[in-house]
């Protein structure tokens, strides 16, 4: 396998209400992945509000919902720096205007517990934005090839060749 193209994506995208705190959530079950990666996206908009208020990421061993979770405030980010639900801040309004990705996370999985969640609170836009948020597991654990996999066709047996020419200089 390509490493590039090893891993598990998941994906949830909605359209924030023009209300504030809309949630939307992401919720996975990281076992057999030892990597992370979350990227918080944001459609433009043309508002002075953030369309992202919030990003809270949560941690479980046995609870699926990311809001029943336990919160990691370590990896969480909010709108000020005085909150103490969150250690990172959240672009300003006019860079979140642009659109694109807003934030990314890079989570070590391993010390971490097997349900994962993100949560994301949407901001009052005035015409609404696209929020999205795209998880991509990798280092995942690779499953054992069947013996029918590894009997393969016999080259020597066909016309097939996998060197077409020997040139000796």
């Amino acid at each position: 396998m390509i490493h590039a193209n090893e891993g598990k994506s998941a994906i949830v995208l909605n359209l924030a209400t023009t209300n504030a705190t809309a949630e939307h959530t992401l919720d996975l079950d990281t076992s057999g992945s030892d990597q992370l990666n979350v990227y918080i996206l944001a459609g433009s908009h043309a508002s002075g509000t953030e369309a992202i208020n919030t990003v809270s990421v949560y941690e479980s061993d046995t609870v699926t919902e990311a809001t029943n979770m336990t919160l990691i405030a370590a990896l969480s980010s909010g709108a000020t720096a005085t909150s103490t639900a969150a250690s990172n801040i959240l672009p300003l309004a006019a860079v979140q205007a642009l659109g694109g990705v807003i934030q990314e996370l890079q989570i070590d999985l391993r010390k971490r517990k097997k349900y994962l969640g993100v949560a994301v609170e949407s901001g009052g836009v005035t015409a609404g934005a696209a929020i999205g948020i795209f998880a991509r597991l990798t280092k995942n654990e690779k499953s054992a090839d069947t013996a029918a996999e590894k009997d393969q066709e016999d080259l020597g047996a066909t016309n097939i060749s996998g060197c077409m020419m020997v040139i000796s200089a």
